[in-house]
């Protein structure tokens, strides 16, 4: 009888072992935790970019001249469009995706960029209307794209630390 009741308590303590490892490698270590904030922080920052760039667009449009701001507007979109193609070389040359990820956002804000003078000639009440939206999608997108991330780089972790693999290879 005794013999029984030790083996329950040893797969009593077994069972808390298992708890608490599985427990400890779901809180991540500072490190980790550090750079996955990086990440998410850089996406956030890109957002806060984008949006006062469209921002400063929406207010120009007030209190610049029609003529002026349409040439701005074009120089705004041609200066885009060289940092896209920038962008697009360097991640080709680098072999980063992560590059070539910042060079498809840019890519997408340039095109909005080129639209933005018909609309502007077309709409004219309405810009800062389309410009806000414009902004509100952006953001919209940084965000998920945040979250995303987050979660991708926790996964990883956590999948890094098991040892599955390693266990079927045997």
């Amino acid at each position: 009888m005794s013999d029984k009741k030790e083996e329950i308590e040893q797969f009593e303590q077994n069972v808390k072992k298992f708890e608490n490892d599985r427990m400890d490698k779901k809180i991540l270590p500072k490190e980790e935790e550090n750079k996955i904030h990086k990440k998410v922080f850089e996406s956030v920052l890109l957002a806060n970019v984008v949006m006062a760039f469209l921002y400063c667009i929406s207010l120009g449009s007030f209190n610049i001249e029609t003529p002026i701001f349409l040439m701005d507007l074009k120089v705004f979109s041609l200066s885009l469009i060289v940092i896209t193609i920038l962008l697009f070389e360097t991640s080709y040359r680098k072999e980063n995706g992560k590059l070539a990820i910042h060079g498809i956002e840019c890519l997408v804000l340039s095109i909005f960029m080129l639209f933005t003078s018909c609309i502007y000639t077309i709409h004219m009440k309405e810009f800062h209307m389309y410009v806000a939206i414009a902004s509100y999608i952006f953001a919209i997108y940084y965000v998920g794209k945040s979250i995303i991330v987050y979660h991708k780089m926790k996964k990883q972790y956590i999948a890094s630390l098991s040892d599955i693999e390693e266990i079927i290879k045997k």
